[in-house]
């Protein structure tokens, strides 16, 4: 009777250590790898975010009225540039706050390259763009076409705000 209570006892002892020996208050943070790859793509993202002026109101952009420090095809091939170093990181990163604050911020310079093409003006003529069919633009076609400077600057103040937080969350001031 006795030797059966000391291996009940025994193993009832060994099933406690083993499983309070792998429960721990010491969380590790996220493998070094992955956050020196985030912070680099932060740094790439920081590169665009320098391109572009960002501004704090509708009447700071009036005043101005430049979208960027760098002409659109400057800056597309930026965001090629850094979109081919962004995205790998991306995949790699676990769902969360910074994932997301990484994919706004980058989807918010795509977004603002779209519409900067929509209003540039590059001098050159497409040949292939041509067509016989000319087609009078209408009231509210101008009206957009107005529109889309501001909306531009817009999606350069949305991918600055996300870019600042995902600072934040890396603990960078």
């Amino acid at each position: 009777m006795i030797n059966r209570l000391t291996i009940f006892s025994s193993a009832a002892l060994l099933f406690f250590a083993s499983t309070t020996f792998g429960q721990s208050s010491f969380k590790a943070g996220p493998p070094t790898e992955v956050t020196d790859a985030t912070a680099r793509a932060v740094a790439a993202l920081d590169r665009l975010d320098n391109d572009v002026i960002v501004y704090r109101s509708i009447g700071d952009f009036e005043k101005a009225g430049r979208l960027a420090r760098v002409p659109v095809a400057v800056f597309e091939q930026h965001l090629s540039e850094v979109s081919a170093e962004v995205m790998p990181v991306l995949n790699k990163l676990p769902a969360g706050k910074l994932k997301n604050q990484l994919t706004n911020a980058m989807d918010s310079y795509r977004d603002g390259l779209f519409w900067w093409r929509q209003v540039d003006d590059p001098h050159v003529v497409n040949v292939a763009a041509l067509s016989y069919t000319a087609r009078e633009p209408t009231a509210a076609d101008a009206a957009l076409r107005a529109t889309i400077p501001y909306t531009v600057a817009i999606h350069w103040r949305q991918a600055h705000k996300y870019l600042r937080q995902a600072e934040q969350s890396l603990g960078r001031p």
